[in-house]
């Protein structure tokens, strides 16, 4: 197996292109294993979040890794604690409607779950290859609640994360409700291992075989959202719902020469008054399969945006030899509809795309670089023709502009320079933004 695995991944790495295969997590948890408590067995106190009790969800986690895993029941309150690390064989059962509020020191960015192997800060080749597997979180009866809702960003504070997701292999994250306030970074990301090391050979080099299912995310930021993919391999997503920002965003753009997602699929994503269901960008990275069906948005800027490979300067300077990225071919996304909204997140640089008749009702919100205002059409297909992407089955509902174009590209925007046209609007309008 392990030798089939590693043949599949230097292939997708050398020719960006994966066959299918079963994106999904595994079942692993014993329902007659050992069983724990972080109350009853390890002093895990419902106390409003008053106290950061981080110390003592880890202790019950290593505790019950210590004895080869199993399940923690994290009983229904609301509770503080961030940076919490996941092992081998841990299956965390948070039941419906607990809260966790992460306390947050100014400027910092933090984290709530990471999945990933514990290693040095410096480790040799046999360190960065560490991994975990079989792990889950889930919420017990429905979802569960992350939230960071109370927090102001700031210019130069940190970013926020409910979970990370990096070296692990059969991994389930399900029933995650995110209330988040327009903050840094996406509630869920997956990362490769960024080493200097050839990493194609390894049983593990990024998230790998898992499912994310059942999660939403509440007010996120225009440029993050639910999900972010920068490393992934074999893994399903299905029923996530943004409001704001992508609920689905496979742009993969992290620094590195280890950045790709290969044999995604994805079913059921919704975004409601954001920028997209559905986005991809390659940047450089050479991603194998994706494939995404019954996509829907409801007053949102599009329902799937994709942009054109290119790279970034930062990645050019470290990785001199970097080329522009793509898509596997057959990669597609169907089954979308997309509902007209006067309450979408569209990008200040976009003002082309906007019909006159609605600049009245634009809004200048978020650090002043996204409008709050109309649906502007189903797809925005920004690569140029390169992207490999297919496109099925596209519906559109309410829209006096674009109803019979489903597929827009930069050719359907009106002619000119938008920051002059951005100038004049504020001139005009900017005093009635808030």
């Amino acid at each position: 197996m392990k030798r089939i695995r590693t043949l599949t991944l230097l292939i997708a790495v050398l020719t960006g292109c994966i066959p299918m295969a079963n994106a999904k997590y595994t079942e692993t948890m014993d329902p007659r294993g050992l069983r724990l408590n972080a109350q009853s067995d390890f002093g895990l106190k419902d106390d409003g979040a008053l106290v950061d009790q981080s110390t003592v969800l880890q202790a019950a986690i290593d505790t019950l890794a210590s004895k080869g895993g199993g399940r923690l029941i994290v009983p229904k309150g609301t509770y503080s604690f961030k940076g919490i690390k996941l092992r081998s064989n841990i299956h965390l059962l948070i039941e419906k409607d607990t809260v966790i509020k992460p306390k947050w020191p100014k400027g910092e960015s933090i984290l709530v779950f990471l999945v990933d192997a514990e290693r040095e800060r410096k480790s040799d080749e046999k360190g960065e290859q560490a991994y975990i597997e079989n792990v889950s979180i889930r919420g017990v009866g429905g979802p569960f609640i992350v939230d960071y809702s109370d927090y102001d960003r700031a210019k130069g504070s940190g970013g926020s994360r409910a979970v990370l997701i990096k070296m692990v292999k059969n991994f389930l994250i399900e029933n995650l409700d995110v209330k988040d306030n327009y903050t840094v970074y996406c509630g869920i990301t997956l990362a490769p291992m960024q080493t200097k090391y050839d990493s194609s050979k390894w049983e593990v080099s990024r998230a790998t075989d898992g499912t994310i299912r059942n999660c939403r995310i509440f007010q996120a930021s225009p440029g993050y959202g639910l999900t972010q993919l920068h490393g992934a391999l074999s893994v399903h997503f299905e029923n996530l719902y943004a409001e704001g920002g992508v609920t689905f965003r496979m742009e993969t753009g992290a620094v590195g020469d280890k950045t790709a997602i290969y044999d995604i699929t994805g079913k059921n994503i919704v975004n409601e008054n954001g920028r997209c269901a559905v986005m991809m960008g390659p940047h450089s990275a050479k991603n194998g399969l994706v494939q995404v069906e019954q996509v829907k948005t409801i007053g949102s800027a599009f329902g799937v945006m994709v942009g054109s490979g290119h790279v970034k300067k930062k990645q050019l300077e470290k990785y001199p030899d970097s080329t522009s990225g793509s898509f596997s071919k057959g990669s597609y996304v169907k089954d979308i509809h997309v509902v007209f909204g006067m309450k979408a997140q569209v990008k200040g640089q976009l003002i082309m795309w906007i019909p006159e008749q609605y600049y009245a009702d634009l809004n200048l919100r978020w650090e002043n670089k996204f409008f709050e205002g109309p649906s502007l059409g189903g797809i925005r297909d920004g690569s140029g023709g390169t992207s490999n992407i297919q496109f099925k089955n596209v519906t559109l509902e309410g829209f006096s502009y674009n109803a019979d174009k489903p597929i827009l590209t930069e050719e359907d925007a009106r002619l000119g320079s938008p920051w002059p046209e951005l100038d004049k609007w504020k001139a005009q309008y900017g005093h009635q933004s808030k």
